[in-house]
């Protein structure tokens, strides 16, 4: 095992970064006049359109299916959100963002960017992309 000097606290810097963004998106969840949770799941399926159900989104981001499945009745409900049954499994339900949720999404992702723009603030490209290739490489180490 490696002998690392850590400059300050590694867990502490993560949990920063993970309470401005989900500060950021709430903001623009405010915005939008829809809660923390449907900002998070319809943010999450603008950006990974390939993990369509609910299970993916509780998955990906760490979060309980219940509290998925609250944002989700509550997107279907105000129309920003299609749910279609799997032609092979009938138990799966794909989620699809709808015409109606275009200008909420596109006030997620602008203050997502606006957030990776803050935590990116003084670095060159090259800098993100060792920054990125690294935190990959740790999450690959840790799935392995």
């Amino acid at each position: 095992m490696r002998d690392y000097q850590f400059q300050g606290n590694f867990l502490y810097y993560v949990r920063m970064i993970k309470r401005l963004y989900e500060a950021t998106l709430n903001e623009a969840a405010n915005q939008c006049g829809m809660t923390l949770p449907e900002a998070d799941v319809l943010s999450f399926l603008r950006e990974n359109p390939e993990f369509d159900t609910s299970r993916d989104v509780a998955l990906y981001r760490e979060v309980s299916r219940a509290y998925v499945s609250k944002a989700v009745e509550l997107l279907v409900g105000r129309g920003y959100l299609e749910t279609v049954q799997d032609p092979n499994d009938r138990r799966l339900q794909h989620l699809h963002i709808t015409a109606n949720a275009k200008e909420a999404a596109d006030t997620l992702h602008k203050a997502q960017i606006a957030f990776y723009g803050k935590v990116t603030q003084g670095l060159s490209n090259a800098e993100i992309l060792a920054m990125l290739s690294a935190i990959q490489k740790c999450a690959q180490n840790l799935t392995d």
